[in-house]
């Protein structure tokens, strides 16, 4: 998941760099009790993160966000904990955007509380915006989630049916960013991208689209693995994937930078090819190949 954790004071810059060393694919933004730049942080951060984590006052937590809220599709995750890493609370898209998850792992890597206020986990209930999400699902639209979600709490029975209620679950196209060695092997390539796959759940079948940087379009055991598995492939320039690293602030390395050009292939890659994307696996190593994978959300605007 990619992240973005505030922190507001000395305290609490120690627990956010606590978790970034914990999480992959987050970033520490550190500002004090500067509120306007850390607002203005907030505006700038708010869509190109997966989730945004505040070490400090849930108060101060929900007057940042507010501007920002759309619906419990489009959300990012928003949690929030406390200086004395006493609770960690989910805030905001505990289902779909993952913030109910996200607030378990980051208690149980501060020894802190989780706090989860969702009805259906209270209740210790199956949600169905929680269990599609974790399937690479999209549920909608978010009226019959809540009226499933209700029917639940109240007891009573959920079926299949052609009633009045109907909920869609559409399936979240995975991308695959690759980046790899020059002459890496068609077997290599394919062995890395499911291991990635399993590592999400997934199986390579649910691979809808291969991206890459456009210096590989050359590159013979990453096209044979294309055509392997009948998948298409694009091929971005260094520019675009520059372009996509600094709207998402991705991460770069230093040395890829000098070889390619940009110092991020696979993330920016799988980014750069759809409006909008949510990290399910940040960039990777294996045996000579680098790989990430996003669910595709642009269809849901």
């Amino acid at each position: 998941m990619h992240a973005a954790i505030f922190a507001l004071t000395p305290r609490g810059a120690d627990i956010a760099a606590r978790l970034n060393a914990a999480l992959d694919g987050s970033r520490v933004f550190v500002k004090g009790r500067d509120f306007d730049r850390l607002r203005d942080l907030v505006d700038e951060t708010f869509y190109k993160f997966d989730a945004l984590i505040f070490v400090g006052a849930l108060g101060i937590t929900v007057r940042m966000i507010a501007p920002h809220i759309v619906d419990k599709l489009n959300d990012p995750a928003v949690v929030c904990v406390d200086e004395r890493r006493r609770h960690v609370i989910s805030v905001l898209s505990g289902h779909v955007g993952g913030a109910n998850d996200l607030t378990r792992r980051l208690a149980t890597i501060l020894n802190a509380e989780p706090i989860i206020t969702t009805a259906t986990d209270v209740e210790q209930l199956p949600a169905v915006d929680a269990f599609t999400s974790d399937l690479g699902l999209m549920p909608r639209p978010k009226e019959a989630i809540k009226m499933i979600n209700s029917a639940v709490l109240e007891g009573r029975r959920v079926i299949v049916t052609d009633g009045e209620t109907e909920l869609e679950l559409v399936p979240q196209r995975l991308i695959a960013g690759i980046g790899c060695r020059r002459g890496t092997s068609r077997e290599l390539i394919a062995a890395a991208v499911a291991r990635a796959c399993s590592m999400i759940g997934q199986s390579i079948e649910r691979i809808g689209l291969i991206a890459s940087i456009d210096v590989k379009n050359d590159e013979i055991g990453l096209i044979d693995f294309a055509r392997s598995i009948d998948r298409p492939i694009k091929f971005f320039d260094a520019a675009i994937l520059q372009s996509t690293v600094k709207r998402y602030m991705l991460d770069e390395s230093d040395f890829v930078k000098n070889q390619v050009g940009v110092g991020n292939v696979c993330e920016a890659a799988a980014l750069s090819s759809v409006e909008r994307g949510r990290l399910a696996l940040s960039k990777t190593k294996f045996d000579g190949v680098t790989v990430a994978l996003i669910w595709d959300r642009s269809d849901q605007y």
